[in-house]
Order: C-alpha cells, then structure tokens, then sequence
C-alpha cells in the first residue's frame, strides 16, 4: 500500500501540465457560467432587499377623477389595508407661469409630489434616501415648508438649492407658501437614471421632481390623488410567481372598487420592471452560453483524461500484474481528475463572485443600483461544476475500464501507431502534386487522428463562435446605438471569457500534442531537422487545424448570434458589421499564435535521446 501511494504522487507530479489544464478550463468555463448565473440571481436578491429596505409600494391607485380621491376612497384603503400600509399623496405637472399656481420651477415641467409628513425621513412607504443636503435654514414661520428635489440623472436636470412658492386665491379663500429646498433624494420609483418613460409629459420631457411636505393646508387647494399601497401579508419574492398573482388579484379587485381610478403595480414601474428585465434578459444569455462552454471544457477534459490513459498503459499493465483490482487501478486517476475538476472548481467559484459583482456595477450607468446583496446565489456555480465533475469521472471511468479489460501483455507494448491513409486533397493530383513532402506530411499528420482533429475543431469553432457572439453584441451597442451602457460592459466580459477559453483551448491541446510526440519530434532532430524546422513541423498542423475550427466557428457565431439577440430583443444578423467576422478570425488566430510562441520552448527542450530509447 505505501508503495501504491507513491504513485499517486508520482502521477501528479510527471503529469502537472495536465492538471494545470485541466484546474484552467474549469476555472475559465465554470468561473464564467456561474459568474452570469450569479449576477441574474445577485440582481433578484439585491432588487428585493431594496424593494423591502425602502418600503415600496406593491400597488398605486391614481384617481382620474379632478377631485381626486375621496375621503372614503382613503378610509376604504386603510380599513383594507390598514393605515401604516396606505401613503396618500398629491402629483401633478407644473411649469412656471403655467396652470397651477408655482413660482421658481426653474425651466421645463416640473413633477410635484406632495406629501403631509415632515419629511423625507417621515414616509413610511416609498422612502425617500436623501443623498445630498444643502446648508438652507428653514424659518420658523407658518408658511414656510421643506422641499427636497431628485438628485441629477440623465434625464433630469437636479435641482439647485432655492425656494418654491405656491400662490392661491379663490374668493376670500388665499393660500400663501414658501418650500426651501433642502437637498437631493433618491426615490425608489425612480432610481434608473435614463430611459424611464415615466418621465415623459405630453411629448416634453420632465426637468424636475420636487416633493414638499408637511403644509396641511395645501391639501386644501390641492386634490389627493395618489394611493401608494404596500401588500401586508407574505407573497413570495419580488416578481416572483406567487408575488405576481397575488398583485394581480389585488389589482383586479381595486379596479373593480375603483372605476374612475387607473391601478399601476411594480410591473408597470420603469426602474424596476427594466432592471429586473435585465437580470432575466443575462440568465437567459447565460444558459446559452453555459452549454457551449460546457461543452468545450468536456471535450478538451476528456481528451485530456483519455489520452493520460494512453499514456499509462505501461503503469496500468504492471499494476494488473501485481495484482492490483481495476477500481484500485482506476482510483489513482479518478483522484486526478477529481483534484483537477475540484481545484479549478473552487477557484471558479470565487471567479464567479467577482465577475458576477463586476457585471453588477455596470448597471450604474443606468441606474442608481441598489446595494449588492450579500446572499448567496450558487446555483448556476453547482449546476456547471456537477456537470463538468460527473461527466470528468463517469469518461475516465468508462476509458479506464477498457484499458484494464485488455491484457498486460497487450498493455505492455506500444500502441501499433495509426496508419496513414489518403487524405481528400490527395483526390485532387492538381493541387496534391503541387504540395512540397513537408506539407503533405502536415496534413496526414492533421486527418490521421480523427478523434484529436475532431476535439480541436469543435473546441476552436465553439470559442470562436463565443468571441463572434461577444463582439456582434458590442458593435450593436456601440455603433447601431441599440441597447445599453450596462449591455456594453457585458457583452466586454463574454469576449474577454471567450477570449481566454480560446487561448486556453488551444494551448492545451497544442500541449497535449506535443507531449504525446516527443519521440517523433525527438527523431526529426535526429535525423538533422533544425530547430526552426521542428517549430514548423508542429505549428502548421496547429495552424490549419485552428484554421478550420475557425472557418467553422464563424457560422456558428452566427447562428448563436440569432439566438442571443432574441433573447435581448435588439440587434440582428444582419445589421452585423462585416468587420466583426474578420474581427473574430483575427483574435482566434491572433491567440493561436501567441500560444505556438508560448511552447516553443517544451518543442526545444525535448531529449533527442528518447528517439533511440524507442520501442517501435
């Protein structure tokens, strides 16, 4: 048994470079699928811990009538509801000079909400988060009140600290007020910052949001037209299911108490029906992209397992000699692909985490996004990583059975080489005779191993293919003007993880490559071939190998393209930019390069004396 456990030592240390491929494709592939998984659930956790620190109302009954609401109408919503549960409020439009008797609106129309309490602080429902104060003083006199203004958005102009008067005279009857602005407030119906339609006014658009408190008597002039509604009993997450349907039976049967009044709920909310549009629009993007970059690290995982088992043919015939069970045999390299997947799997776990905050973050250009919740989000993380370990075993387990159902004798010896055959161009005696011997020994050398040339291929048009959908989406952002600034930034992360699958695909395969050819290459130097001419050897077959992945990888960009964008419900095929496919071509190769450069080194080092230590 000691013995035995030596080997397992032994194992991990001949075979490094095989693990450190393997911890690097789990790390880029799962890191990168629970990363997008992550932020759809991190920007759920965090919308509805916002939606509850803040108090946000479910429902809003905006009466149609010009009195407003009654005071039965309220006394109604409170009884249903219950009084802590009910904010009433005033909204309307105004702009200076206009209709509606206010001075010191500045230019433009402005949103007035008013409300009865003191201030920001006071409001039980939809609070207020003041995010700037101003140094004004507010007098003791009876007619002078606090104002708060929103802060400066994109669409909004903000509001500099100043007064508001309200002037009204009907009959004997004269209203007289001064609102000094205090500060700038952040409301929670209106946190995004561009492209909200709620700040639309009779094809103007709004410059202001002032909200005045605490001046009672301005109900008077004033009809009470607004009913912020927080639902009391328990209803499941925000825009869950259970949350929808008992919002929407609610609304039913408010509309029905209701006639003249129009009943809005969250869905119908810009800020927070796009952001939470936005988290199903990246889940949606991210099972996509999740099955090819499972599929890609299965194929190069696999590839890699299996071909370590051919390698091992000698260490698994003397194991069976000695005695060893299969499952004893099989366990040594079961621990090696468990290690790898689980390293790599940890490693990706944390990646996942930063990336899922980076995507996170750039929401900001839309919107004032809530706190990031510190919840735990790992489904999309255990899912990839299940999916990746289970498929890793159940392989090596498969291979390794084979291997230990055949012989020691048979094991012992060297795999009878594949034989050549004649390649399709060999078909064609215009082009074939054309050829020098070097390039038609490249392309035997690239169709003899059918299943090798098979991995690479897929696994190069499937990076490809991500690197076109990356940069298919960013051309429709930045240059067709569709989208968003937070869409940019997500589409930035797909290329860059795309990027690195690619890069990582093909220098562990190239690697593969090389040390299952050592004595091949070894015989070349041997034979007088110089070191440039070792280098090419093994660069052209890597470079038309690549090439055809790629060839393929464009039309498959394409048709993942098709898919994305009706997802995202912007974009198309065919607005694609013609510099993006030879955009793509050029970083796969570009990648292709840098990895041949990076090997050079293990292709020089090779020991020419293990040509003659060659059984065959």
């Amino acid at each position: 048994m000691k013995t035995y456990l030596k080997t397992f030592a032994r194992m991990f240390k001949r075979h490094l470079t095989r693990l450190v491929s393997i911890i690097l494709m789990v790390l880029v592939s799962v890191g990168f699928t629970a990363g997008i998984g992550m932020s759809t659930e991190k920007m759920a956790y965090s919308l509805d811990d916002y939606y509850n620190a803040a108090n946000v109302s479910d429902l809003i009954v905006k009466s149609t009538a010009e009195s407003g609401l009654s005071d039965e109408d309220i006394d109604l919503l409170k009884e249903r509801y219950g009084e802590e549960n009910v904010l009433i409020a005033t909204s309307l439009e105004a702009k200076e000079g206009g209709d509606v008797p206010f001075e010191g609106l500045g230019e433009g129309i402005t949103r007035i909400y008013y409300f009865q309490e003191e201030g920001p602080e006071a409001l039980k429902i939809n609070r207020l988060d003041v995010n700037e104060r101003y140094d004004v003083t507010v007098s003791s006199d009876e007619n002078e009140f606090v104002a708060y203004a929103e802060r400066d958005t994109l669409q909004l102009g903000g509001f500099e600290d100043g007064r508001i008067s309200f002037r009204y005279s009907a009959g004997f009857f004269t209203l007289d007020y001064d609102f000094v602005v205090a500060g700038t407030v952040v409301c929670p119906l209106h946190f995004a910052k561009m492209d909200d339609v709620s700040m639309q006014f009779e094809d103007e658009e709004l410059s202001h949001i002032i909200y005045l408190f605490n001046c009672p008597l301005l109900s008077m002039a004033l009809p009470k037209n607004d009913a912020y509604i927080r639902l009391p009993e328990a209803h499941g997450r925000l825009f869950s299911r259970g949350y929808n349907e008992f919002v929407d039976a609610e609304k039913a049967e408010l509309e029905a108490l209701f006639a003249d009044a129009a009943v809005l709920t969250l869905k119908e909310n810009y800020s927070f029906a796009s952001f939470h549009e936005y988290g199903e629009k990246i889940d949606a993007i991210g099972y996509v992209i999740m099955v090819v970059f499972l599929l890609v690290t299965l194929l190069v995982v696999l590839s890699t397992m299996t071909r370590l088992l051919e390698e091992e043919r000698a260490q698994i015939a003397c194991m069976q000699t000695l005695g060893y069970s299969p499952f004893a045999i099989l366990s040594k390299y079961l621990l090696f692909a468990l290690v790898g997947t689980l390293i790599g799997g940890a490693g990706a776990y944390f990646a996942g985490e930063a990336l899922s905050y980076i995507i996170y973050l750039n929401f900001d250009w839309n919107y004032a996004i809530p706190p990031y919740s510190m919840k735990a989000a790992p489904i999309f993380f255990l899912l990839s990583a299940a999916v990746i370990l289970l498929s890793t075993l159940v392989a090596t387990f498969a291979a390794g059975m084979r291997k230990t159902r055949e012989t020691p004798a048979v094991l012992l010896r060297p795999r009878t080489p594949k034989a050549g055959k004649k390649v399709l161009l060999e078909r064609i005696p215009l082009l074939w005779n054309r050829l020098s011997f070097k390039y038609k020994s490249t392309l035997r050398n690239v169709f003899r191993f059918k299943m090798r040339f098979f991995m690479t291929v897929v696994a190069v048009m499937a990076s490809t293919g991500l690197v076109v959908a990356g940069l298919a989406v960013l051309d429709c952002c930045l240059f067709q003007e569709v989208g968003t600034a937070a869409m940019i930034g997500v589409a930035v992360i797909v290329l860059i993880f795309a990027a690195l699958l690619n890069a990582v695909v093909i220098y562990t395969l190239t690697n593969i490559n090389i040390s299952e050819r050592n004595r091949e290459l070894a015989t070349l130097m041997v034979l007088g071939y110089q070191t440039h001419e070792v280098d090419l050897y093994i660069y052209r077959e890597i470079y038309i190998t690549s090439a055809i992945g790629i060839a393929l990888g464009l039309p498959f960009g394409c048709l993942l393209c098709l898919f994305i964008f009706g997802l995202l419900e912007f974009g198309s095929v065919g607005a694609i930019g013609w510099f993006v496919w030879i955009a793509a071509a050029l970083m796969s190769l570009l990648f292709t390069f840098i990895v041949t450069l990076m090997l050079k080194p293990k292709i020089n080092k090779i020991d020419m004396n293990e040509s003659l230590k060659a059984i065959e």
